[in-house]
């Protein structure tokens, strides 16, 4: 007994019930009827003939035959994608019954209606993230699609609403350009503008050079600024201080007393001090290079209203003296301890002598004391860090300091280092001294040991100076 084959059988779930209607199904079978050739008849269908001892087929699968005569053209579509393709092949919808005469294929099957075809339960991936826009797995139009070239929303990391994307380069670039303009545009203008300041004057030899770097310090007491009243005239050189850096690295620094007995080249034996009024800082240089056997290589020269303009832009200095102080000369009014000091008394502080039992050392030693203190005031971060006491600073120093020709401010920066250096090895003070007031053809001198202190410039020179050869022991 044949029976119908599994593909043929209706399922029942999915069969849309509709209510018969014998009359419209009449109608419908003749409408058709004419239609259909002789042999095609239900009673000569070759499936019918089949189902003929169960059942016969109902109205809605009577084949029906392509006027035409024309094979159907078939589409298919495909098993992985679900493209519809075109060609004489299975077909996707109804089923196709040949005309008389027309070989069947033994490929070409007869399908059941997309009504009928049993549900596949390929799962469907939706592509879109929400669930209510997906559409349902069980619609036989998507019944079988598997997307191959979509994104699973899982693997997409998610953005969290309201993040903003950092701008990080842009953040790193503002933060460069304003480091640069920080640490190298405002140094750099401070130096263009100290140098356009900074007044020069000829000042070095024609000496051979000497190893190491030196330089000579030299403090003018002229009156000419009106930093001091008291009816003297003329101009000569209120300190002397002697800097040197030897090969060896070694920095030590001499002040040289004002009334040092010396021999000054083409005037003979005087004062040290005389030469600056003879013939200026050429001759201060000469006589320096003559007495220590060094050659000059940096002349830098401060007038006494200079100092106290480079005190006043720093705010004050703090200055110590153990005891208690009144100087008709100086104008220097002074109570034991430390006390904070504006440019005046910076001033009378370092030009005392009178009134200090050491005399012209006494002397020497404040005025190293407010040189350390400016210096150290001046490169402190409190001054580096504040813009307008930097320039306060610049402008007042560059106003009042001289140089010789050949100098920069990179040099008098290098000064002040190397300034710096010797205080903290230790290696300061003046030339062994065998007077203080050895009478001489110039008047009461300062004699140094040997005269010229040989042995001590020899050291200094080759760099073997020690913190004992400044102990002074007349």
């Amino acid at each position: 007994m044949t029976t119908q084959p599994p593909s043929f059988s209706p399922d029942p779930s999915r069969k849309r019930q509709r209510p018969r209607n014998p009359s419209l199904e009449q109608q419908k079978e003749e409408d058709f009827s004419p239609s259909i050739p002789h042999s095609l008849k239900e009673s000569d269908s070759p499936i019918n003939s089949e189902l003929s001892d169960h059942q016969t087929l109902p109205p809605s699968f009577s084949p029906r035959v392509d006027r035409r005569a024309v094979p159907e053209r078939r589409s298919i579509r495909h098993q992985d994608t679900g493209t519809p393709t075109s060609g004489h092949c299975e077909s996707s919808g109804s089923r196709s019954t040949p005309l008389p005469g027309q070989e069947v294929p033994h490929r070409v099957q007869a399908t059941m209606p997309p009504s009928f075809q049993p549900a596949r339960r390929t799962p469907l991936t939706s592509p879109h993230p929400h669930p209510a826009r997906s559409a349902p797995a069980s619609s036989p139009r998507f019944s079988g699609f598997t997307p191959t070239n979509r994104v699973s929303p899982s693997t997409v990391p998610a953005r969290s609403p309201g993040r903003k994307r950092r701008r990080w380069p842009g953040f790193l670039v503002g933060v460069l350009v304003t480091a640069i303009l920080i640490f190298v545009g405002w140094p750099a203008f401070l130096i263009w503008d100290a140098n356009a300041h900074l007044e020069r004057v000829s000042a070095l030899s024609a000496a051979p050079d000497t190893p190491g770097t030196t330089w000579l310090l030299a403090g003018s007491d002229s009156r000419a600024d009106g930093a001091v009243s008291d009816g003297a005239e003329g101009q000569r050189s209120d300190s002397i201080v002697l800097i040197h850096q030897a090969p060896n690295g070694q920095t030590s620094m001499v002040s040289i007393p004002r009334d040092t007995y010396v021999e000054i080249p083409e005037y003979g034996w005087s004062k040290i001090n005389a030469a600056y009024s003879y013939g200026g800082p050429e001759l201060l240089v000469q006589t320096v290079e003559k007495l220590t056997t060094l050659t000059v290589d940096h002349y830098v020269e401060i007038g006494m209203g200079g100092v106290a303009h480079i005190v006043d832009s720093l705010g004050g200095i703090e200055l110590c003296m153990d005891m208690d102080v009144s100087d008709e000369y100086s104008q220097l009014n002074w109570t034991a301890g430390c006390h904070v000091s504006d440019g005046t008394t910076a001033l009378a502080f370092s030009r005392m002598r009178y009134a200090d039992p050491l005399g012209d050392i006494g002397r020497t030693q404040r005025q190293r004391q407010v040189i350390s203190q400016t210096v150290a005031t001046a490169l402190s971060p409190s001054t580096l860090v504040h813009p307008g006491r930097t320039l306060s600073l610049e402008r007042a120093g560059s106003s009042a300091i001289t140089v010789d020709k050949n100098a920069s401010v990179l040099d008098v920066a290098r000064l002040l280092l190397a300034f710096k250096k010797a205080q903290k090895d230790q290696l300061v003070g003046a030339p062994p001294i065998a007077s203080l007031n050895e009478q001489t053809a110039a008047g009461s001198s300062v004699l140094l040991v040997d005269t010229t202190a040989p042995r001590f410039f020899s050291a200094m020179r080759t760099g073997t100076l020690t913190a004992e050869d400044f102990i002074q022991k007349f």
